[in-house]
């Protein structure tokens, strides 16, 4: 009979522990509820006492709107009662999607673009240091055509009028200088060439005009585009 006894109780006291533990669930359900992606935070990551609490903990719970959400483990189980960050914050998860991307001379763009400015690469990307936000990054290359450099020129009285010439857009002045400025620095074969010494013209024109002299060669002057070889460019034009 002890023993029939001691086997009631045990049973009777298994039943009150699982009854109580209904009790808890059934009381956490009761708290229940379901948080869109979008709601603004943050939560679990500014919630005193520390950001995530493990297991379960029915205390560990933020406000928001006209109720609360939480932030522990088990929120997680139930797939059901969790802060829009707790993923983000507590366990490694996705952070919340940017609603903007960045703006470019009025023109937005969505994260993860990359395009353009100038000569310049730009890339559109979430800010490591705060993911809800987006970020611009560009390289810092310097390009032949700087508007704020236009502007600057034809606000002074310098006696001529700067332009954007359409076909300098885009280009970096190094590519300028490196294609654009002519000719290729000379080797020192041709630096220690000596000049060739011709008699001087006693009597010289009073005036000399190629265009009248030659008019069946001379021509505009021609754009020999991105060739850093004008030498040659030349002497073809000749032939």
């Amino acid at each position: 009979m002890p023993k029939l006894g001691i086997v009631l109780a045990i049973g009777i006291l298994l039943t009150l522990v699982n009854t109580s533990l209904c009790d808890k669930r059934l009381n956490r359900q009761k708290r229940f509820i379901e948080m869109a992606d979008d709601v603004r935070g943050p939560y679990c990551e500014t919630k005193s006492g520390g950001p995530c609490c493990p297991g379960r903990d029915d205390q560990c719970t933020v406000p928001i709107l006209d109720s609360i959400c939480y932030c522990d483990m088990f929120c997680n189980i139930t797939a059901s009662d969790c802060c829009p960050d707790f993923k983000r914050i507590c366990i490694g998860g996705n952070p919340e999607p940017i609603t903007r991307g960045c703006r470019v001379n009025g023109i937005e763009y969505r994260v993860g673009s990359v395009f353009k400015n100038n000569c310049n690469q730009c890339t559109c990307r979430r800010n490591p240091s705060n993911p809800n936000q987006a970020e611009l990054r560009c390289t810092d290359e310097v390009c032949l055509v700087q508007p704020d450099m236009i502007q600057l020129v034809n606000n002074g009285n310098y006696g001529w009028k700067a332009a954007n010439y359409s076909f300098f857009w885009g280009k970096t002045l190094n590519d300028g200088v490196k294609y654009r400025l002519g000719t290729m620095p000379p080797s020192d074969q041709v630096l220690n060439m000596n000049p060739i010494i011709m008699d001087s013209v006693d009597q010289p024109p009073e005036s000399f005009d190629s265009r009248q002299k030659w008019p069946n060669y001379i021509h505009p002057v021609r754009d020999q585009g991105d060739c850093a070889a004008s030498w040659a460019f030349s002497t073809a034009g000749k032939l």
